[in-house]
Order: structure tokens, then C-alpha cells, then sequence
């Protein structure tokens, strides 16, 4: 018999709208944003089966005995790895018990176009420019940052995408609306995945975006083979990793793999800042290999004042920002509704996660 899932606890922001569509697909539901003075009642945690929370997964003032019920949480972040952390969700009974729910999928609307923004601004020294104009308030076209152009040359100030191979490290939802979006302006687009095979997409896709078939890619790579994924990286013009955070991607990239890195290649990391040292990339920038990094993820993650990541010429950070647009958690909450509604009609959710892998 599927369970009815009739009340719902929510601890993320939600809009008043939105929350009113979402009480009509339930019994009971009760919101608890962050950021209020108010913890979610014991009495209420003991009789939801469904959850809707942040990234955080449970809150940690609650433990596994306190939600004895839930039988879904539905976060509205791609990685689960922080949510499988806490105090609720981390024994093994609660993980028998208690689907979890990725939102992998709703980030297609923000993530890639960061991503290309960014490639576009690293290229084409765009935030360099704009910085230098607004601080010396003089029209210059000098880059002092960057070396001198070679004599003859137009400036030191741009590069194009166009002809480029853009490696994608990891290919989910957000690989692959990038690679969508980078076929526009005619970046051949190679991807590696553990298993170095084109697979279709069966998660939460949004009408419009993606690669469902896994059909863009020119050709893909195995990250558990490690003359596959030489190769893929030195095929690499712009680098573009959207990894979670697992046992088998903290530390992945290593002096050697941005060693075989085209020269002037760039990097974009949308993924998680584990998936290299600090140290490793400044070292790859200060040698000349690579032209440029954009971070929205850094290691370590808050990054520490005065950090010299921050002040890099060839270094564009933003603050784990990439996934923001407005009507973010509302997107999520369709997806809630839709895995509520195939769990009630006996059907598996959407991203579910495996507590094993951490995605």
C-alpha cells in the first residue's frame, strides 16, 4: 500500500503563494523558515512523513526518534551530503527508513548560465577591464594584470570560445543545459563520468533545457581510468567540474591533471571546492598553464579573510552564489509535488539519493 503523505513539514523559505498551492496537496502542513525564532514543535515532527527542507537536510536540534514517521525529505539543493550528516538522517535506520530527494535539475536555470558568463568574462578579461575602468577612471585599454600583448597583436584583452573543446567534468543537470547553451557558439563539448559511457537523463528536467539522450557530447571519458581521464583533460580548453562531493571526487584534481591541461586552459568549478586544493590551483595559475579560474565553490569553504584567492588577476570568485534566481524554492517545490505524487501512486521520487555514493 503507498503511503497517503499527508503532512508536510517545510524549514526553507517558501512564498506565500507557493505555500498556499502546497497545502492543497496535503493534510497539514507547517512552515518553519530559516531564520525564525521558532524550532520545529516535537509534537508536529512526530507526525510528518514529509519534509521540505534547505541543504541542511533535518534540523540538528532533531534526531531520528523525533520524526519517526517521515518517510520523504525532499532538499532543495543538488548535494546531499551535509542533510546525510545530520543528526536525523545519519544512522542506518533512518536511511532504511526515509527517502531523500535531490534537487538536481532546478539549478538548469541559473548554474549554466554563471557558467557562461563566466567563461565569457575569463576570456575575454572582462572583469579586469571593468575593474581597472572603475578604479582608475581613465579610458585605457591597458590590462596591467595581464603580461603585454606580443607587438603587433590586437591587446591583450580577448580570446573566443568559438572552435574550443570545452570538457565537462560531470554531466548531470547542469552539464548538460552548459553544453546546450555552449553549442551556440560552436564549442565542441566532451564530458567524463565514472564510467566513461553516454547515459539518458532520468531525472527532474525543465521543459526546454538539457541533454536527455546524452547525445551533445563528441565523445566521453571514465574519471575511474586514468589514461581516459589524461586524455580528457588534455583535450580541455575550458574545464567546467560539477561534481558532488564524495569519498571519490575530494582531492580528484592534482598537480598532474591541470599539468595535462591544454596550455592557457581555464577552469570553472560549480561543484564542490573539495575537488582540489587552494594551493594546487594558485600553483597551476602562478606557472602559466592555466589562464584563469572561475569559483563559485572554494576550498576551504566559508574561504578565510585576506585569502589570496580573493585578489588573484586571474581568479573570478563569487560566494556559492551560482545557483541563486528569484523563484528558486518555489521551482523546488514542484518537484516536491511531483515526487509526493508518484510515492502516493506507489512510484519511486525523482533523485532519489543513494546514502552509499552521497548523490
Amino acid at each position: 500500500m503507498a503511503p497517503s503523505l499527508s503532512n508536510l513539514i517545510i524549514t526553507c523559505p517558501l512564498s506565500p503563494g507557493k505555500l498556499a498551492e502546497v497545502k492543497t496537496h496535503f493534510k497539514s502542513v507547517h512552515h518553519y523558515p530559516p531564520g525564525g525564532k521558532d524550532k520545529v514543535p516535537k509534537e508536529l515532527s512526530s507526525k510528518a512523513d514529509v519534509w521540505y527542507s534547505n541543504y541542511t537536510g533535518i534540523p540538528d536540534y532533531l534526531k531520528f526518534e523525533d520524526i519517526p514517521n517521515v518517510k520523504l525529505v525532499q532538499l532543495t539543493s543538488a548535494g546531499a551530503n551535509t542533510a546525510l550528516n545530520s543528526p536525523a538522517l545519519s544512522s542506518e535506520q533512518a536511511r532504511k527508513q526515509i527517502t531523500i530527494s535531490s534537487a538536481s535539475g532546478i539549478h538548469s536555470l541559473s548554474i549554466p548560465q554563471w557558467i557562461l558568463s563566466q567563461s565569457i568574462s575569463l576570456y575575454m578579461h572582462l572583469y579586469l577591464q571593468t575593474y581597472n575602468l572603475r578604479h582608475t577612471q581613465k579610458w585605457t585599454r591597458e590590462i596591467p594584470q595581464l603580461p603585454p600583448p606580443p607587438p603587433g597583436d590586437f591587446g591583450n584583452s580577448g580570446r573566443t570560445l568559438y572552435g574550443k573543446t570545452a570538457g565537462l567534468l560531470g554531466y548531470g543537470h547542469i552539464a548538460r543545459e552548459t553544453a546546450r547553451l555552449l553549442k551556440a557558439f560552436n564549442v565542441n563539448v566532451i564530458a567524463a563520468n565514472s564510467t566513461g559511457e553516454k547515459r539518458k537523463d532520468e531525472g527532474f528536467i525543465i521543459p526546454g533545457t538539457g541533454d536527455e539522450e546524452g547525445i551533445i557530447p563528441s565523445a566521453y571519458y571514465s574519471t575511474n581510468d586514468p589514461e581516459s581521464f589524461k586524455t580528457f583533460l588534455s583535450k580541455s580548453d575550458i574545464l567546467i567540474a560539477s561534481l558532488p562531493s564524495t569519498p571519490q571526487t575530494q582531492n580528484l584534481l592534482k598537480d598532474e591533471h591541470f599539468e595535462a591541461l591544454p596550455k592557457d586552459a581555464i577552469l570553472i568549478n560549480v561543484g564542490r571546492g573539495d575537488l582540489f586544493k587552494s594551493e594546487t590551483l594558485i600553483k597551476a595559475l602562478d606557472q602559466g598553464h592555466l589562464s584563469g579560474a572561475a569559483l563559485d565553490v572554494t576550498d576551504p569553504e566559508p574561504l578565510p579573510d585576506n585569502h589570496p584567492l580573493y585578489t588573484h588577476p586571474l581568479v573570478i570568485i563569487t560566494p556559492h552564489t551560482s545557483s541563486n534566481v528569484k523563484g528558486y524554492f518555489e521551482v523546488g517545490a514542484d518537484l516536491l509535488l511531483e515526487n509526493v505524487k508518484r510515492v502516493r501512486e506507489g512510484g519511486k521520487p525523482i533523485n532519489k539519493v543513494d546514502p552509499e555514493k552521497g548523490y
